[in-house]
């Protein structure tokens, strides 16, 4: 059974522990200073240890504290930190080199999961110079896990991989918002927001270009051509990718902060 110690118990890694839980083969522990996510630990069936024990204990060890902490944090770990003990840090923008350097001993990995990991639908993103595969195993586990050969694009799966579901689900937060106009009272929006969904998967599942789905739905002079003519003359997609691009920024900044 492989030990996993989290340090750091916040949203990203409840989701992790809830995707791991699914797995027998996996032993989750954690540490955390908020009071609130060491009872989170308990009341799901792992041990809230002290840093000490949750780092010595574990076969590979988890950061998922926010960016602005990691090399603090690193700070009170290399004195527990053993010969070759896997790292993994799935904080948005702190370097490789900035947590090897604090943690010369350990095999550092950079990890980028997405919130979809809690149902084991998730995208994993991993950059690291250390022999990989153990750590695309477990992440694999979640869902979705690759490496990429270049550092920077870790910072690019953040923006698209990480950040784009909430781009996504504020579209969905405005659908629903105008279903209310047209469900009658009593119906449940989510259960029609849900079958709208899987409605969208299924028809792109079977690798059909986008662009020819689109061109079944809309019919010269419709409703369909209307509304995304509107969306064209505002630069719509432009839109998102910029928002990519300033998530992508961001990225880049907390490495230097």
């Amino acid at each position: 059974m492989e030990k996993i110690g989290f340090i750091g118990c916040g949203h990203l890694a409840k989701a992790l522990i809830n995707g791991l839980s699914n797995f027998k083969k996996y032993k989750i522990h954690g540490h955390d200073r908020n009071e609130a996510n060491q009872n989170w630990l308990q009341a799901n069936g792992h041990q809230a240890l002290s840093l000490e024990d949750a780092i010595i204990n574990s076969d590979v060890v988890i950061i998922c504290v926010k960016p602005k902490d990691v090399i603090s944090l690193c700070d009170d770990m290399k004195q527990h930190i053993s010969l070759n003990k896997k790292v993994v840090s799935v904080a948005a923008g702190i370097k490789y080199r900035q947590i090897k350097d604090c943690l010369d001993d350990a095999k550092i990995f950079r990890a980028m999961p997405n919130i979809g990991s809690k149902d084991n639908l998730g995208i994993t993103s991993i950059f690291s110079r250390e022999e990989s595969s153990d750590i695309v195993e477990l992440f694999k586990h979640l869902g979705e896990a690759f490496t990429v050969e270049d550092e920077d694009k870790i910072d690019l799966h953040t923006s698209l991989i990480g950040s784009g579901p909430a781009f996504f689900l504020e579209i969905i937060n405005e659908f629903e918002k105008r279903l209310d106009e047209l469900l009658p009272d009593g119906e449940t929006k989510r259960d029609i927001t849900v079958t709208f969904l899987s409605s969208l998967i299924a028809s792109i599942k079977n690798g059909e270009n986008l662009e020819d789905i689109i061109d079944s739905i809309k019919s010269k002079g419709g409703t369909t051509e209307a509304g995304l003519n509107h969306l064209y003359s505002r630069d719509f997609t432009k839109v998102f990718s910029e928002a990519v691009d300033a998530a992508v920024n961001r990225a880049k900044e907390l490495s230097m902060d």
